[in-house]
């Protein structure tokens, strides 16, 4: 069910698009405000640590039966509304979850905060502290070693890796990790080493962690010298590599080159393959010291086919010139385009820039192939229009291990980003699989409420795809019509999932948001939702059955309408759709269409100017039609 109100496209669609080009987004500096409340020390009444475990409410929710857990409190969503989004790690090996993130211990500091369940999350154990010594960390991320392979949750690790602020840098500057054994709650004895920064290794922000199938770590970040007030990026990246030595967490950290000095950075994000073996690190950025044509930001790969011992030259992913991506090329329509004054009716389709920002996500199937996940949207020389109409969620994937690549979109995204507080929360994309690396998945959230004029009432959107056989699943809107509905805040989903092979594949992906309990999530209380339960059947089918020419068609929301109705049209075709409205005499009296191949796609119609009564709409994609009726007040 889709609840928007926007503008129709029909003769709305120029002013809305040509009034993009006031709003234009410039370049980025890649950087965020170093001076905002997320990495400022929080102070404030004390939280008294909780055992939520029990208290759980069940939804039955598009037929699956999913439970909604408060597993912790944190005073506030600065660290987790960061770039940085490693917290909740599912390890199905051992049927266990962990989620890490800032606890307030009551001292007037943020500390490291964790919650684990050792029953696949279904009970956990909350609000337990690391209890580091030493500085309190910042954009806490970790998760679950297990480098025996174990199905006892005994034999394995909860790490996790922060940034220190410790002032050897700039304001930010060190890094501080441990480990400790998972299912050691009553008396937890966290191993804790803190890193400062040094004039070789300028330790700064570090978004990028992730744990291998062979239960090795990686934490990625950019070296970034603190100039003038200033933090700028010196051209090398930051790696380290973990492993569990005697119980204890030891990290042996190298600096490789990365494009050129004073690069601007959005996002870092890491992956490795089943085997542990093949990995890719995903930068997002402009690489102004290696420009690509008609590409601005855009996925910039480093390889490794020895686990992280060495790492390929830079592999770019371009978006568009005439060695682009087609799919990517010809995803707007000329209209859409043409409408833009930057390009005019007589552009060229070589010559459109487009913008994948400013964040995304990577993960790596069983054969060692990338798959990235992002918002992309059109673009020129100096911004880009992340805008219903000109933008949607993307799977970007190579067959041959980066070498050429493909796209399909998944979703017309409605909002990019909205402000809650004085924190951004903008479509969050995340990338997971099952452990073998078959079955990926791909979450975003959108605000697809009546009135919202920004994402700032958001939803929890996936779609599944089968890497072997090649087909999507229906984008699933997770938390429609359950009791958080428009309010998954800053919604994130573990990177490996729980799967069930029986006669059919079933996925059940981890997921966790937040809502407010108090204040703004800047400055107030605010716990932590755990869903348990939210379940995709993933049964193999063949490729003839995987391009089945159906689609699916939504009824008219709100129906009866009076202001603005949303109709969803969800199809496997790569073809033009046509929405086709008409009274009862048979006269048409809305038509639009759209060249879209996205797995969902959304059409918005403005019938304020509509008799009331009854209509009938029908949906057109190459010979199929389907026709529904819908009523105006």
């Amino acid at each position: 069910m889709k609840k928007v109100i926007l503008s129709t496209f029909g003769l709305l669609l120029i002013t809305t698009i040509v009034a993009q080009t006031n709003q234009i987004r410039e370049k980025s500096t890649g950087l965020p405000d170093r001076t905002s409340s997320r990495f400022q020390n929080y102070v404030g009444d004390p939280i008294q640590p909780t055992v939520l475990q029990d208290q759980k409410t069940v939804e039955t929710v598009n037929g699956r039966s999913v439970s909604y857990i408060p597993i912790g409190l944190s005073p506030n969503a600065n660290g987790f509304s960061s770039s940085a989004r490693t917290f909740l790690w599912a390890d199905p090996i051992s049927n266990s979850v962990s989620f890490i993130y800032d606890i307030y211990d009551g001292t007037g500091t943020v500390d490291i905060g964790y919650n684990i369940s050792v029953n696949g999350g279904g009970y956990w154990s909350s609000d337990q502290k690391v209890d580091a010594a030493g500085y309190k960390g910042l954009n806490i991320q970790g998760g679950i070693m297990n480098p025996d392979k174990s199905s006892n949750p005994e034999d394995t690790y909860l790490t996790y890796f922060a940034q220190a602020s410790d002032g050897s840098n700039g304001s930010v500057g060190g890094y501080i990790y441990g480990s400790n054994v998972l299912t050691d709650t009553n008396d937890p004895n966290f191993t804790y080493t803190h890193l400062q920064s040094n004039m070789v290794l300028f330790r700064t922000f570090s978004d990028a962690f992730t744990i291998t199938p062979e239960g090795t770590s990686f934490y990625v970040g950019g070296s970034y010298r603190y100039i003038n007030q200033e933090y700028e990026f010196n051209g090398q990246l930051i790696i380290g590599k973990g492993e569990v030595v005697a119980g204890e967490i030891v990290y042996t950290e190298s600096l490789i080159n990365f494009l050129g000095q004073g690069e601007n950075i959005n996002d870092i994000k890491v992956a490795f393959a089943p085997d542990g073996q093949t990995g890719y690190i995903c930068v997002l950025t402009e690489s102004v010291t290696d420009p690509v044509p008609f590409t601005a930001y855009h996925p910039v790969l480093l390889k490794t086919t020895d686990g992280g011992i060495t790492w390929s030259d830079p592999i770019h992913v371009q978006l568009g010139g005439t060695d682009g991506i087609e799919s990517i090329k010809n995803y707007w329509s000329d209209f859409v385009i043409g409408s833009i004054e930057y390009y005019g009716p007589d552009f060229n389709r070589d010559e459109v820039y487009y913008n994948l920002g400013y964040s995304c996500d990577i993960i790596v199937d069983y054969n060692g192939n990338p798959h990235i996940t992002g918002i992309i949207a059109i673009a020129t020389d100096i911004g880009w229009f992340p805008g219903e109409g000109t933008m949607a969620t993307w799977h970007l994937f190579s067959a041959d291990e980066g070498t050429t690549w493909q796209a399909s979109a998944l979703y017309d995204n409605i909002f990019f980003d909205g402000t809650v507080g004085s924190n951004d929360m903008s479509n969050r994309p995340y990338a997971g699989s099952t452990y073998d690396g078959r079955y990926l998945f791909f979450s975003w959230i959108d605000t697809d409420l009546d009135g919202a004029e920004a994402n700032t009432n958001p939803n929890i959107f996936i779609a599944g795809y089968d890497s072997e056989d090649g087909f999507y699943t229906d984008v699933n809107n997770i938390t429609e019509l359950s009791p958080y509905w428009f309010s998954a805040f800053y919604g994130s989903m573990s990177q490996y999932v729980f799967s069930e092979e029986s006669d059919n594949i079933n996925c059940e992906i981890p997921f966790i948001f937040c809502e407010f309990l108090e204040g703004m999530p800047n400055e107030g209380l605010i716990q932590y939702i755990y869903i348990d339960g939210f379940t995709i059947p993933c049964s193999p089918v063949s490729i003839e059955e995987g391009l089945d020419p159906g689609f699916v068609v939504t009824q008219s929301s709100p129906n009866p309408g009076n202001d603005a109705v949303s109709i969803s049209v969800s199809s496997n075709l790569q073809d033009k759709i046509e929405l086709e409205i008409c009274n009862v005499f048979g006269q048409v009296v809305h038509y639009q269409q759209k060249f879209s191949n996205a797995r969902v796609n959304n059409f918005n119609v403005n019938v304020c100017n509509f008799d009331p009564g009854l209509y009938v709409y029908t949906v057109r994609i190459g010979n199929n039609s389907k026709t529904m009726k819908m009523i105006v007040q």
